[in-house]
């Protein structure tokens, strides 16, 4: 008769102690293991025998699971078991994992995701225990396990890296001439930081600095020179740097345009340099400025990309020490001077963001959307060549640039693509990095004239004067109908807004919503601020118009956004919203989703709270969970612009619920059964 039995969650636990061993051994050694740990996830009681019936173990790395497996003992099943297999690959189904295992202690299996449940024959098999046939002998065959268990995963490990090895290379940060640039800048930075600290002391110097931070980038330092030595340190560094990446940015686009020869008529622009031998500061500043005005006469363009700012007198400031700042800006100039810098906006934003330490990076919100949701929001949108677009706070730029490559895919020229998209920002600096990834998007080009507004969204109305002025066309209006509307807009919270920032904010809708004769929106009491952005979409797309935006998962979860939903509800055709359980696609704390939608023709009878009759009753809303990383989903094989369209189409094909896919999950909805709250009922409270 066999003994007592040892249950599968003891087993399983077996297995996990090794698994981290074996990863702390690799790392103490130098190297990097993939798998870190094994996780005993979840089991099922047997109410009979108090014993478990099954246990899962999942494999994790660093950025989540890497595989998942069904342990059942050698006595109740073969580790090849139909039944054992189906449930294991269901769950790798679940959670887009590319391989799973069956496991009997015994012996454990490994299976491709992609080949289904019923493979017929696993990509690897191994004996963990030699003639271990019932659990209630466990403890006797308890180290040959352990010992044949690690050696399991050395050999599976480098399965599983070769699989992971696409994801991970297009994670890719910087390529290398921005590596370069990146060290050369705190390069530069170093010794900048040194004047910054020092004319710390001087109060109307340091006020000038602690204003333009709050304005320009909405973070509070002290600079205190009176304070914590290391603090004003670690504040003057940050400010050198981000100080110097700007005027770095200036430079990148000066050389870009000198290096244009194949213009139809090129600038000749004066050579890039400075005096390297100059220990001051403001030699250095007053020689680049010369340069900018030199580049703005010849180009007539750029005014809001060379303009200089309260940044470059706090970067040159001449605190009267000893300094090697015309050497330093020299080798900053050569490393620009010797690299191609088309085509930006693919690495500055990370450029801008790896420059950072992790606390400025978050207290600054410095998290820029990643190229490949830009992908997805843009080969929703942009379906014309001819379409015009605008992003209402676009940041750095990478959602603008993104649709501008996505029309260039689509047949359309550098100018007309130039002219067509559209970017607001309040922040000067970002709105010059979207300027400089526009401008470079082809330096080559007889013109380059971005249409980059430096205002906020909720200052601006469609078809109004700006104040933005273009050689030859004078100042350029606001558009209106437009095809599209895109971006990531601020998870800021409107009560955190001040009171005549609100007001401003609630102007701005009145006037559209009174004159369309529409219920206004009522999204204020603790609603973030992206919910007044998704109002004002409506106010700029004509019928028909595509909205993509990255929105906050409160949209699905909170009063607020329920009335962002009813909202949605009356006046948008809703076609997706998609988000992911293997990747956060904003680094801030926050989840987020995609939302994808299509703006409807106003009712007849506006002003009512009966259902709009342009959105049909069986309109579908597809809501999409993500299995796989983007990367993994775009193809790879297109350029910048065309790589997320055949995800695109697939999506908006579906008709039904879709379970077993190993790419993702999709329910569909009725859009009527979405809207949780009535129009009358529209509150944020």
């Amino acid at each position: 008769m066999p003994g007592k039995i040892t249950d599968e969650r003891t087993l399983a636990g077996w297995l996990s102690a090794p698994t981290h061993s074996r990863a702390s051994l690799a790392s103490s050694t130098g190297k990097t293991p993939l798998i870190l740990f094994a996780d005993v996830e979840e089991h099922v009681l047997d109410v009979e025998t108090g014993t478990t019936k099954r246990c899962d173990l999942t494999l994790r790395g660093d950025r989540g699971p890497l595989a998942s497996a069904e342990m059942k003992r050698p006595e109740v099943t073969q580790a090849n078991n139909p039944a054992l297999l189906h449930d294991s690959w269901k769950k790798a189904i679940a959670r887009g994992l590319p391989y799973f295992l069956t496991c009997n202690f015994a012996q454990v299996l490994a299976w491709e995701t992609a080949r289904g449940p019923i493979s017929a024959k696993p990509v690897m098999s191994y004996t963990l225990a030699q003639g271990f046939k019932h659990s209630s002998s466990a403890a006797s065959y308890r180290s040959e396990m352990l010992d044949n268990w690690q050696k399991f995963l050395d050999d599976f490990e480098p399965l599983l890296a070769a699989r992971l090895a696409p994801k991970r290379a297009s994670r890719s940060s910087l390529p290398p001439q921005a590596i370069e640039l990146k060290e050369a800048i705190v390069n530069v930075a170093e010794e900048a930081a040194v004047r910054i600290s020092a004319a710390a002391s001087d109060d109307v110097y340091r006020e000038i600095v602690l204003e333009t931070f709050r304005a320009q980038f909405g973070v509070e330092i002290s600079l205190d020179p009176m304070g914590n030595q290391h603090v004003l340190r670690d504040e003057s560094v940050q400010v050198a740097t981000i100080c110097s990446f700007v005027v770095a940015t200036r430079l990148m686009l000066y050389q870009a345009l000198a290096d244009s020869g194949a213009r139809a008529n090129p600038l000749k622009l004066d050579e890039l340099d400075v005096n390297r031998a100059t220990a001051d500061p403001q030699r250095i500043h007053q020689e680049l400025g010369a340069l900018y005005e030199h580049a703005h006469r010849r180009t007539g363009d750029y005014e809001v990309q060379f303009a200089t700012t309260q940044i470059d007198e706090i970067l040159f400031v001449d605190a009267q020490t000893e300094t090697d700042v015309g050497s330093r800006w020299g080798g900053l100039i050569d490393v620009i001077k010797r690299a191609d810098w088309t085509g930006p906006a693919a690495y500055v934003p990370g450029l801008y963001e790896s420059l950072l330490d992790d606390e400025h990076r978050h207290v600054m919100g410095v998290h820029y959307t990643p190229d490949r949701v830009a992908e997805v929001v843009a080969a929703y949108a942009v379906r014309d060549a001819a379409d015009t677009v605008m992003d209402p706070a676009c940041g750095a730029g990478t959602f603008a640039s993104m649709c501008y490559e996505r029309k260039r895919s689509l047949g359309s020229t550098h100018e007309e693509s130039l002219g067509e998209v559209y970017a607001s920002e309040l922040a000067e600096f970002a709105a010059s990095l979207a300027g400089l990834s526009l401008a470079l998007a082809d330096p080559n080009a007889s013109s380059a004239y971005p249409r980059v507004f430096r205002q906020d969204f909720f200052k601006t109305y469609p078809g109004e004067e700006s104040d933005l002025e273009l050689p030859g066309e004078g100042k350029v209006p606001y558009p209106s109908l437009l095809d599209a509307m895109v971006g990531n807009p601020p998870y800021i919270r409107f009560e955190n807004r001040s009171p005549h920032e609100r007001n401003e904010v609630i102007r701005f809708l009145q006037k559209h919503f009174s004159k369309m004769q529409l219920p206004y929106p009522d999204f204020t009491g603790k609603a973030d601020l992206w919910a007044f952005f998704v109002a004002g979409a409506h106010m700029y797309l004509r019928p028909g118009g595509r909205l993509g935006f990255v929105l906050s998962w409160n949209l699905l979860a909170s009063d607020y956004g329920d009335a962002v939903l009813s909202f949605l509800g009356r006046y948008f055709l809703v076609d997706a919203i998609i988000d992911s359980r293997v990747e956060r696609w904003f680094a801030a704390k926050q989840n987020t989703l995609l939302l994808l939608a299509r703006k409807a023709e106003v009712p007849v009878q506006p002003n009512t709270s009966s259902p709009n009759p342009n959105i049909p009753p069986s309109h579908k809303v597809k809501f999409v969970r993500l299995k796989q990383p983007l990367d993994a989903l775009l193809d790879a094989g297109q350029p910048r612009g065309k790589r997320a369209e055949d995800l695109i189409d697939e999506l908006l094909s579906v008709e039904g619920d879709v379970g077993e896919d190993l790419r993702w999950d999709i329910r569909v909805f009725n859009q009527i059964d979405i809207v949780r709250r009535t129009v009358g009922s529209e509150s944020g409270a």
